[in-house]
């Protein structure tokens, strides 16, 4: 029978409240206990609950006889606070405190339950937010400290213990000077007064005392630490030990002083060589009037070496300005990053000038193989690991061998130019992140050196100049080079009685194979 004298007396209680019979029919509720069971029970029908589904703290759901009011009514003994999950019916749970307490008459006859639901979803996400932010603060590398408006410190992490030598338990209660240099501690003042007007304070560097005496230079951001009613209460402290990186200011600024020099004197020998240049066009083109061919070929080369260093060398005068500029204001970012456009620069000249230099003693006969006995997959590891240096991002050069022995004998030399060339190739005309196959091969009758890449691929009807000197594709688009590279390899290999051959298709990859005669 429904109770609705009690479902009036229990209404107004802030808890959830409901009682069930002597066989657990629930015989009332207060509007509370439906919120927090998400639904409206039929009274005198239903037994022990009017929750959809009820989980213990491990997640496991409860048979219906092992409910609360199941077990009171068993054992006729009271179950205080019992901690469960109630999902309701739309998925959604409630964290409750349940109790259920048995009732008796006046001969003491058992007669049913008086059962309470407190809810204490909040306070448990509450505790869980509250542990998140205690694992943070204790794994940052940052030192992170709370403090009063009195200067009075009220936590310190790990990395406060380690940036500043002192304990936890040395530093907590005393005055947050006691990690302040006696010439800062009218800094404290300045935040104080910040946080009180509600203020934060970023990325403010400065200087502070470790435990032995010495300063140490950190980044501090400060910030209002209010109670639940939004009052200010202190602040929290995080500072970054900035030792490192002052220390590498000092070093870029020298560095960029020697790296001035450099480049005045690699101008220098550049301008220099743009000097020999214009003697050598002279000479062209008297030798090269009789004949069309080598004109055509004397107009590609001056076109080409003039447009080459042009622009690097505009690349290394704006960078160096700028690195000039930006080492006054220590801002490492874009001194890292104009001193890497410089040396992109340099590194694309002197390949330039190595490639004019090995053509020129090719056509002088100054080159001859020198052949000697080594390990290819060590020096093809070597060369790998080299050439993954200058990568695009994400690309990777992968190695494999195959064969029951490694060694061979070739020129050292000539071969690492040739694979170095073939890998720069892969690198400059592949896409980011792509994968870039180096494989070698020794067998009975030959050793074969491939490599494979997935980039832009070479137009059919321009293949048959591949090998041809200064010859560029008209895919190549602004990608930098001189069109020497793969008709020195050529020359190179044909020294080391060895040829080069290839498969590519346009917009799917290129497979260039050095292959040589296996030395009896």
């Amino acid at each position: 029978m429904v109770n609705y004298a009690s479902i009036s007396l229990y209404e107004n209680l802030p808890i959830g409240v409901y009682t069930c019979d002597g066989e657990g029919y629930l015989t009332s509720c207060n509007e509370l206990a439906t919120t927090i069971w998400g639904r409206r029970p039929e009274l005198g029908t239903e037994k022990w609950s009017g929750a959809f589904k009820i989980f213990n703290e491990n997640n496991f759901q409860l048979p219906t006889d092992d409910y609360p009011v199941a077990v009171v009514v068993r054992e006729k003994k009271m179950i205080p606070n019992a901690e469960y999950v109630i999902e309701q019916p739309d998925g959604k749970n409630r964290h409750v405190l349940v109790s259920s307490i048995p009732t008796f008459n006046d001969s003491g006859e058992f007669t049913g339950t008086i059962n309470t639901l407190l809810d204490i979803t909040d306070q448990k996400v509450n505790e869980a937010r509250q542990a998140m932010m205690v694992s943070i603060i204790e794994s940052s590398e940052d030192a992170i400290i709370s403090k009063s408006l009195d200067g009075k410190i009220l936590s310190w992490n790990r990395a406060a213990e380690r940036v500043f030598g002192h304990t936890e338990q040395e530093a907590v209660g005393k005055h947050i000077s006691l990690i302040i240099p006696y010439e800062k501690f009218e800094e404290e003042s300045f935040i104080i007064n910040k946080i009180r007007n509600g203020e934060s304070i970023e990325h403010f560097e400065t200087l502070r005392m470790r435990k032995d005496g010495s300063s140490i230079p950190i980044s501090l951001t400060v910030s209002p630490m209010r109670n639940s009613k939004g009052v200010i209460i202190g602040a929290s402290k995080i500072a970054r030990d900035i030792t490192r990186q002052k220390s590498a200011d000092d070093q870029l600024k020298h560095y960029a002083l020697q790296l001035e020099a450099e480049v005045e004197a690699r101008t220098q020998m550049l301008s220099d060589t743009i000097a020999a240049l214009e003697e050598t066009k002279e000479s062209l083109n008297e030798a090269l009037d009789n004949e069309k061919q080598l004109g055509q070929l004397k107009s590609r080369f001056v076109s080409m070496a003039s447009h080459e260093f042009r622009t690097p060398l505009s690349a290394i005068k704006l960078s160096s300005s700028l690195v000039e500029k930006y080492a006054q204001t220590s801002d490492i970012v874009n001194i890292n990053k104009h001193v890497t456009k410089i040396k992109s620069a340099v590194s694309n000249m002197t390949s330039i000038l190595n490639d004019f230099l090995s053509l020129e003693k090719l056509e002088s006969g100054k080159i001859e193989a020198d052949m000697i006995e080594f390990d290819l997959v060590k020096f093809s590891e070597e060369i790998r690991d080299e050439m993954q240096m200058v990568a695009r991002p994400g690309q990777q050069i992968v190695y494999q061998h195959t064969g029951t022995t490694s060694s061979v004998i070739l020129d050292k030399n000539l071969l690492h130019n040739c694979i170095i060339n073939l890998l720069s190739n892969a690198i400059k005309y592949s896409h980011d992140d792509s994968i870039i196959e180096l494989d070698s091969e020794v067998n009975e009758d030959q050793y074969l050196i491939s490599v494979n890449d997935h980039g832009i691929g070479i137009p059919v009807d321009e293949q048959i100049h591949l090998f041809e000197a200064f010859f560029r594709a008209n895919n190549t688009g602004t990608i930098q080079g001189t069109g020497l590279g793969l008709n020195i390899v050529s020359r190179y290999a044909s020294l080391m009685n060895g040829k080069i051959s290839f498969v590519s298709v346009f917009g799917v990859g290129s497979r260039l194979t050095l292959k040589f005669p296996r030395a009896v």
